[in-house]
């Protein structure tokens, strides 16, 4: 009863901080999810057709009950209300914000736009809902080291517009290899893939890599002037996990996965602090893709929390 009660008082919460961009031009609305890519690129949450607008031009995340809007190097800038934006700018309900030629009005809250009317209209960052069903996953779990003392050192503006650029590779790769986003967390993402074959496997390995990776390849304007002048290089942290879990929507723009191998991929990617290793998987990940065994080495048997029998996990050679 009391998780039914929690989850009422949520699916409360995110009626009341739901948010949306809407065309000046056209009418068609946006409903903002906890992160959007805005670009014309393939991987963009909000696509648009604009010549002036870039591939990667900007991002929206929520952040509680704010929105924060980030220009993430575009060509030809971002505006709010008629002002470049410079850094990470929080938005209010009736804020025109504009990418290229492409012109916005923000509304967030009650008075939001009733986006059921507008279905044919609207994209939402998880489609249609579905009722909840138990299927086999693959799940991935990422998280940064030491996050809340980078934070420490930076102003709000620089750590919403680090985790801003964060999110969009978070994004752009997950997507790439296949992945739905379920939910950013702070500085953690929480993924999956349905199905647990090998080669979904292969591919949540892929990902891991490709997002620790990208930290090196990063140019992105925050990523520099922190790592530049002030030594900071972000260091992501991923738990890998197969298991049955229920997936779909619990709620009026809420879809998640849930079950106990979800709480099992969160403890695993805690475990890589406890190990000092990068990239963990359980055991049960190892088994589903038995040709990749040779590139595993077990880290033993392990505690975690919520579980009396210890669990064993793997690092990659």
């Amino acid at each position: 009863m009391l998780r039914l009660h929690l989850r009422a008082r949520l699916s409360v919460r995110e009626r009341i901080v739901s948010a949306t961009l809407t065309a000046l031009g056209n009418s068609e609305a946006y409903r903002l999810g906890d992160f959007n890519l805005i670009g014309r690129g393939e991987h963009a949450t909000i696509r648009l057709a604009d010549g002036e607008v870039s591939r990667q031009h900007a991002t929206i995340r929520r952040d509680g009950a704010n929105y924060w809007v980030v220009d993430v190097g575009s060509a030809n800038g971002s505006y709010v209300n008629d002002v470049a934006l410079t850094t990470a700018r929080v938005l209010h309900s009736g804020d025109r914000v504009q990418f290229g030629r492409s012109i916005f009005l923000f509304e967030q809250g009650t008075t939001a736009p009733d986006l059921d009317s507008q279905a044919a209209n609207t994209k939402t960052q998880w489609g249609n809902p579905a009722a909840p069903k138990s299927r086999p996953a693959t799940l991935f779990v990422a998280d940064l080291k030491g996050f809340t003392g980078i934070s420490a050192r930076l102003s709000p503006e620089q750590v919403a517009a680090l985790l801003a650029e964060w999110y969009m590779d978070c994004n752009m790769i997950l997507t790439h290899y296949g992945a739905s986003i379920d939910k950013f967390i702070g500085d953690c993402v929480f993924a999956y893939w349905h199905g647990t074959a090998a080669d979904v496997c292969v591919s949540a390995v892929q990902a891991a890599q490709a997002l620790r990776a990208a930290e090196d390849a990063a140019t992105s304007p925050t990523r520099v002037l922190v790592r530049e002048q002030q030594d900071i290089v972000l260091d992501c942290r991923i738990g890998l996990h197969v298991g049955e879990v229920a997936i779909g929507a619990l709620g009026k723009g809420i879809n998640t996965a849930l079950g106990d191998a979800v709480n099992l991929a969160f403890r695993i990617e805690g475990l890589t602090r406890k190990l000092d290793k990068p990239l963990l998987v359980s055991a049960q990940f190892v088994e589903q893709w038995p040709e990749g065994r040779q590139y595993f080495k077990s880290c033993g048997y392990h505690e975690v929390k919520g579980r009396a029998e210890m669990i064993e996990v793997f690092s990659l050679i």
